[in-house]
């Protein structure tokens, strides 16, 4: 990338307009994969190094009320944009170094003394967009429920307007879809190996009554205290929704289970009209029209999603 930028810069000697701006297509480096940390004062540091053929990093400092907690996703309101100017607290830096980068150079309250800045160019202008969305966490099983995605796809059992596999409840019963696939000794199974306690042909996590009672599952779910999380109601060690001689008839369950997946966020963070100037005095410009930062991929946090169907009436 050095070699590029001396490049760049040689070719202003013939391109170069009267005030020295530059116009160039290219300044990237090879991974669009964004680091992160937090500094003083809440201010984000974002950062790409490289340290194969030449010693580089560039790096994006912004202060931003909508920055949520750096561990976390880059946007407090992670489903949306966030715009701001460079200019003060907000800058964009690119540097040359005389030796390896570490990956804690940016990352420090005492800024480091080695390796040192062999070259530097510094935001005299841009405009910062930040787009996020949310993102899989899971390909194969994004609910986390323990049925695959490629069963759970097409289907919305309990008609709440969550596709199956992105519900944590797949059959709208109150009793997570994670806890009725799961089989201990002797529990009856169907074809594809999900408990079957009734024996019908119809996994648990699909079946409205999983002991054939003719008692809702639903209606056989105590509500706990800490509403809406819900717990079964137990005799002998058996949970009533799955023993067919134990009902428990509970009357206008109205509580549903909280929605909550594993999800990552993907931030693309893009700067329009940049101008970057070189602090060797000489004053000379680099611009970019759009300039391709790179994305931050946040740790998985969890993402509650809402039903847009009521299915909290029984039929």
């Amino acid at each position: 990338m050095r070699n590029g930028l001396y490049l760049i810069l040689l070719l202003s000697f013939f391109t170069s307009c009267n005030d020295g701006d530059i116009i160039v297509n290219n300044f990237e480096f090879e991974s669009r994969t964004i680091s992160l940390c937090e500094g003083i004062g809440k201010t984000k540091v974002m950062y790409k190094i490289n340290n194969q053929d030449v010693n580089e990093a560039i790096s994006l400092v912004a202060n931003n009320s909508n920055f949520s907690e750096v561990s976390k996703v880059l946007l407090q309101n992670s489903t949306s944009t966030i715009s701001f100017e460079l200019g003060g607290t907000n800058k964009l830096n690119f540097r040359t170094f005389d030796g390896e980068v570490p990956s804690t150079y940016f990352c420090s309250d005492i800024p480091a003394s080695s390796p040192k800045v062999i070259e530097e160019f510094v935001s005299v202008g841009g405009m910062v967009t930040i787009t996020s969305e949310p993102v899989t966490a899971n390909e194969t099983d994004t609910d986390g429920d323990n049925v695959p995605n490629n069963k759970e796809f097409n289907g919305d059992t309990d008609g709440d307007g969550i596709p199956d596999f992105r519900d944590i409840d797949d059959d709208g019963d109150n009793v997570p879809t994670r806890e009725e696939v799961a089989t201990g000794s002797g529990d009856p199974t169907n074809t594809d190996g999900f408990r079957d306690t009734d024996e019908d042909g119809i996994p648990n996590y699909l079946d409205k009554d999983d002991d054939d009672d003719e008692t809702d599952t639903r209606d056989e779910v105590t509500e706990a205290d800490q509403f809406p999380n819900l717990a079964p109601n137990f005799s002998n060690g058996i949970a009533f929704y799955l023993d067919k001689n134990k009902t428990n008839g509970l009357d206008n369950v109205t509580a549903v289970l909280v929605n909550k997946i594993n999800t990552r966020y993907r931030s693309v963070i893009s700067i329009s009209n940049l101008k970057l100037q070189n602090q060797d005095g000489s004053g000379e410009e680099i611009s970019f029209s759009n300039y391709d930062f790179g994305e931050y991929l946040s740790d998985p946090v969890e993402l509650i999603i809402e039903p847009t169907t009521n299915t909290t009436t029984d039929n």
